[in-house]
């Protein structure tokens, strides 16, 4: 039985999606960019520095993609949520971390 789950959470993990987040120095996703490429599910992302819009993208359309303008992808730093590939710009305040769902995972 053990042999089993543990085949079973490889192949999920093998097949799970990898994610590229990139954040922009403009409130678009055509500016200057820190990209970082492969980023598994349930990952916060948080890059140095304030950024002015980001954007994921190689994702399925049930995972969630929150956005925040604090470090540490903390639930109250959240300034907006989404499923699947997205670009959104700041607010009055800049972006600071990104975090991706795994697949089927709600708010």
């Amino acid at each position: 039985m053990q042999l089993t789950s543990f085949v079973t959470l490889t192949i999920a993990i093998a097949t799970a999606k990898a994610a590229t987040v990139s954040f922009y120095t403009a409130r678009n996703c055509n500016s200057a960019s820190w990209v970082q490429q492969n980023v598994g599910c349930n990952t916060c992302v948080d890059p140095p520095g304030d950024w002015w819009a980001a954007s994921v993208s190689g994702i399925s359309g049930d995972q969630r993609v929150s956005m925040h303008n604090q470090n540490s992808c903390t639930s109250a730093s959240s300034v907006g949520q989404w499923y699947g590939n997205i670009c959104a710009a700041a607010g009055n305040t800049a972006l600071r971390s990104v975090w991706v769902a795994c697949s089927g995972q709600r708010a």
